[in-house]
């Protein structure tokens, strides 16, 4: 089992590289390890057809035979760590893959394909923001599920 961060395109610092990579490192070895990978965005200048085409990347990367798809989008459920803990626990054993679009969003046919639409917040993150933020937050939804004291409840 494990669980996979998809991102499309590179960290855009050094910084936010080693932020994620802190709570890569803290999970190997876990019930769940996590593992960040970067696709390529498209530059198709449509953006109907660079969404596309991402997606058709996607697909091909993280079939759905194999994955579970939990794909943060601004019209997904909000949930508190807590209940994602819960969420995660119950509903999706096995292989899960978290997407972070790229700077044109998601496809919309690529959601309907989501297992879970999630959002981490009303308000609006730079992709980078959100991989830090949500990086952290897979982190913790480990340490709920553990009992760990990370976590304070």
């Amino acid at each position: 089992m494990k669980w996979v961060l998809a991102v499309f395109g590179r960290a855009g610092s050094p910084f936010i590289a080693d932020e994620v990579d802190k709570y890569v490192k803290r999970l190997r070895g876990g019930v769940y390890p996590l593992e960040v990978v970067e696709l390529k965005e498209s530059k198709i200048d449509d953006r109907v057809q660079a969404l596309a085409q991402e997606a058709a990347l996607f697909d091909k990367k993280f079939p759905k035979s194999e994955y579970k798809r939990v794909i943060l989008s601004e019209e997904g459920k909000l949930m508190d760590t807590v209940k994602l803990s819960d969420t995660l626990r119950d509903r999706f054993p096995g292989n899960i893959v978290f997407l972070i679009g790229s700077a044109y969003g998601i496809d919309e046919n690529l959601k309907k394909t989501a297992d879970l639409l999630l959002s981490l917040s009303p308000l609006t993150f730079t992709h980078d923001h959100a991989r830090v933020f949500f990086a952290e937050q897979l982190y913790r939804v480990q340490m709920v599920m553990q009992n760990h004291p990370y976590h304070h409840r």
